[in-house]
């Protein structure tokens, strides 16, 4: 017969550091993986969109008064590679043409892979430009459309690149 061995002060010394010596290795491999992964930025110039706020709250107005929506359609040519198509229109949903536009493609879980393009138009209200990105997977697509060199509309849609 195996003799009992007492619970002693030693004994549990040794089970409440190894208890928490676990916990904080989970949570340090947890916080380096995240803080490796994804640094949280956002904008490189917060400071400055926050001073600017309430220019920001008046853009965001005009844009509604115009009452211009837009679709984006991704298709695939190739691996990480396809054809980006706006499709913008006013109020009474009319076309709108004549306009500048551009597309900042960027990767909401990694920095470092932005892609900026013009596109160009193709008919009235429909753009269009053929891109390449890095990488496969959910990409945003910031859309600004710009009248006379100065942006009038901004929307963001997100679209799936293919492999």
């Amino acid at each position: 017969m195996i003799g009992h061995r007492p619970f002693t002060g030693r004994m549990a010394l040794i089970w409440v550091l190894t208890f928490f010596g676990v916990v904080f290795a989970a949570n340090g491999a947890l916080v380096f993986f995240a803080l490796d992964s994804w640094p949280g930025l956002m904008t490189e110039t917060a400071y400055e969109e926050g001073v600017a706020y309430n220019r920001t709250l008046d853009a965001q107005a005009a844009q509604a008064r115009l009452g211009w929506s837009s679709t984006v359609a991704f298709t695939a040519s190739g691996p990480a590679a396809g054809v980006l198509d706006l499709h913008l229109t006013g109020k009474d949903n009319t076309p709108i043409t004549g306009v500048e536009a551009r597309a900042h493609f960027r990767r909401p879980v990694r920095e470092g892979f932005d892609v900026t393009v013009a596109l160009f138009e193709t008919a009235p209200g429909r753009y269009r430009v053929p891109v390449t990105v890095a990488l496969a997977g959910r990409w945003y697509a910031n859309i600004e459309i710009l009248r006379k060199g100065e942006t009038v509309y901004r929307m963001r849609h997100e679209v799936m690149v293919t492999p």
